[in-house]
């Protein structure tokens, strides 16, 4: 992961805009930082989990990964290839290599057309088949991800949210992309489809070998089916590194508490830790606070957090934390294992 040419994605210092309001003339008079300067590696074949609160810009991160909206500034590359300026020709071309999963499955499907349309589209858009091929070239994605081929013929309205999910997950596998992108993708189901849609993600990208950017504001999907884990906090990374360690030993005090919010399975263990609740409402992002962006919130804050604004710093080979208290000039901070997942 830190080796620039093992990653299969590269991001650096990824920012994006968006105008709150404009003067009478149409210039923008205030603007939020959805992105600020994000840095992010993708290896190939594995999952990276990019977790946080509503309005922490991870969304965001990933249409611009997408190149669904265009980022204000910073590079986006893919396989060694720089993309940040791709249109055209060569953004079509990209969408072979580059798939999105969105949030709902319903949303994302066009309601005249039939499953097996959706599905086999992108295969004869970039004439992969002629179109009297694409119901047996839909039929055999939805086997794929285990639905019966005889949906082909049916609607979306006509299916069940865990189905509708399943045939945007055949569609995005379509065109064989060598990464996808899945922004939220069990967010609008019941837990046991939400386990069911889990599942089949880690048994295909067993299958195929592709790199998943996994877009979550719940902890223990992350932690579910990530290899590694970033950590968003208004639009910056907090903290970033291989899942378990950042869920077993949480560095940045923000990440501690989303870490303590993740249930274990054991009664006996769960009864024993204490949640560490947040302080108020996150910040208003069009103005956020000086210096440490989380220190209004913090338990651990200091006089320091006030005006000085922590880098992204690596405090190991796999780890890295913005945060002051984890600076090598000070103390190491106080931990509380009773209170976090194992």
């Amino acid at each position: 992961m830190s080796e620039e040419s093992d990653s299969l994605l590269s991001v650096k210092g990824l920012t994006k805009t968006f105008p709150l309001s404009r003067t009478i003339i149409g210039r923008s008079a205030q603007r939020v930082r959805a992105v600020d300067g994000v840095d992010l590696e993708v290896p190939g074949g594995l999952t990276v989990g990019v977790v946080g609160e509503s309005g922490s810009g991870k969304s965001t991160l990933g249409r611009l990964i997408t190149l669904l909206d265009r980022p204000d500034s910073g590079t986006i590359t893919l396989g060694g290839t720089d993309i940040t300026q791709a249109r055209g020709k060569r953004l079509t071309a990209l969408r072979t290599s580059l798939q999105v999963i969105f949030q709902d499955p319903l949303g994302s499907l066009d309601p005249t057309k039939s499953i097996g349309h959706a599905v086999a589209e992108p295969l004869f858009v970039h004439g992969r088949i002629r179109r009297g091929e694409m119901r047996e070239a839909a039929g055999d994605l939805l086997a794929r991800v285990g639905l019966d081929p005889v949906l082909t013929e049916r609607y979306p309205e006509q299916l069940s949210g865990g189905q509708r999910q399943r045939v945007c997950i055949a569609r995005s596998l379509a065109l064989s992309p060598r990464m996808l992108v899945a922004d939220e993708p069990t967010s609008a189901l019941d837990l046991s489809t939400r386990s069911e849609i889990l599942n089949l993600l880690l048994s295909l990208q067993e299958e195929t070998g592709q790199a998943i950017l996994l877009i979550s504001h719940d902890f223990a999907t992350v932690q579910h089916l990530a290899h590694r884990v970033a950590v968003m906090y208004l639009g910056r990374i907090v903290e970033e590194g291989p899942a378990q360690e950042v869920v077993g030993d949480p560095l940045h005090p923000y990440t501690q508490a989303l870490a303590s919010a993740v249930p274990v399975p054991d009664p006996v263990v769960q009864r024993t830790r204490r949640r560490i609740l947040l302080n108020g409402e996150a910040p208003d992002p069009a103005n956020p606070p000086s210096g440490c962006r989380f220190r209004n919130r913090c338990r651990h804050a200091m006089a320091s957090c006030a005006t000085t604004d922590p880098p992204l710093i690596a405090l190991s080979a796999t780890r890295k934390v913005a945060c002051l208290l984890h600076e090598p000039s000070s103390p190491e901070p106080a931990r509380e294992p009773a209170a976090l997942p194992r």
